[in-house]
């Protein structure tokens, strides 16, 4: 049952994915099969997050804590220790606590064995994207391309496809845009042939983002829906996609839509607990009232989220708030959106 789990979640079946999970993890604990225990709890952990039920995947981590030191887990082939510590640092990050997220990341890499090329190939991956999460893009490039190099290297089809996904984002973020578009495109056709397709929906929405640098406003506007519809049972980064159909809708004028989408978007991170999506999003929305003259609202819901934070004033999202917050409270002005 837990094999058929986990195979759901790959396929991006999260329901099914959760129900096995809760049931098997029922049984389990009965007998208490530490590998049994721990294996199903990382299951729960990844379902739940992608679902968007953070609180959820932290309940399950923490109950799950005492059974990941399993020696058979933490040095499976498919490395469990490495994978539960790098789902829980995004999971910590998309909640606000940048800090628990490095700290689970370092987790992770101290779980990292050298013997198995599995395990270098994986965890490259999943800190590329937690920099990436971050905005941290240089960092985001060089891990990618490891993992890419890593992944083809020993034929590790996901890993490559993921990563190629990942090398193409931060690419496209740091001024290579065409370069990246043609790397996302390619993994994201990737992901869809070996079928692993959880977490390309934040891809397709890297894709829409790069396009919307590159100009192509109208590709962007069908490739951000293809994003909202290729898993609706995927609900963790909605709210960035939503996000990104707002800065669409500003480029074409159409404002009051614009307006409804990062609404939509903050409403939905809230639901979720994903404070780091609401603020990213609140930047937005104020960025949108800014320019429209209605300064005193924009202050306002940017304070509020940037208020709700305590930690993680290092980030990026972070520092342009307070710059944003420190520039308006001298005199208000419009801004152009980046």
């Amino acid at each position: 049952m837990a094999i058929r789990s986990f195979h759901a979640f790959i396929a991006g079946h999260l329901t099914a994915a959760n129900a096995l999970a809760d049931e098997a993890l029922e049984l389990a604990q009965r007998d208490v099969d530490s590998f049994i225990v721990a294996h199903l709890h990382m299951i729960e952990v990844l379902v739940r997050f992608y679902r968007g039920d953070l609180a959820g995947a932290e309940k399950h981590f923490a109950a799950g804590l005492k059974f990941f030191g399993d020696a058979d887990f933490s040095q499976a082939h498919l490395g469990g220790g490495i994978a539960i510590h790098g789902w829980a640092s995004f999971n910590a990050w998309m909640l606000g606590s940048a800090h628990v997220a490095r700290e689970r990341l370092a987790k992770m890499k101290a779980a990292v064995n050298l013997a198995n090329p599995h395990d270098p190939a994986l965890s490259d991956s999943i800190a590329g994207r937690l920099h990436f999460y971050m905005r941290e893009n240089e960092s985001a490039e060089a891990f990618a391309a490891r993992a890419l190099e890593q992944s083809e290297k020993h034929r590790f089809p996901n890993e490559a496809a993921s990563s190629r996904c990942l090398l193409g984002e931060a690419r496209a973020q740091l001024g290579r845009t065409a370069e990246g578009i043609a790397l996302m495109s390619q993994g994201i056709d990737a992901l869809v042939q070996v079928g692993s397709v959880i977490g390309a929906p934040l891809s397709i929405t890297s894709l829409a983002a790069a396009q919307i640098r590159a100009g192509t406003i109208g590709d962007a506007l069908q490739t951000v829906g293809h994003a909202l519809n290729f898993n609706p049972e995927e609900s963790v980064h909605v709210p960035e996609t939503l996000r990104i159909r707002g800065e669409i809708r500003v480029k074409q004028g159409e404002l009051n839509l614009a307006d409804e989408d990062f609404r939509n978007s903050i409403a939905l991170a809230r639901s979720m607990g994903a404070k780091a999506w609401e603020l990213r999003t609140t930047m937005s929305l104020a960025r949108l009232l800014s320019d429209i003259g209605r300064f005193e609202e924009a202050r306002g819901v940017l304070s509020a989220i940037y208020g709700c934070f305590t930690e993680g004033f290092d980030t990026a999202d972070l520092k342009d708030a307070k710059a944003l917050l420190d520039e308006w409270s001298l005199s208000p002005v419009s801004h152009d959106r980046g």
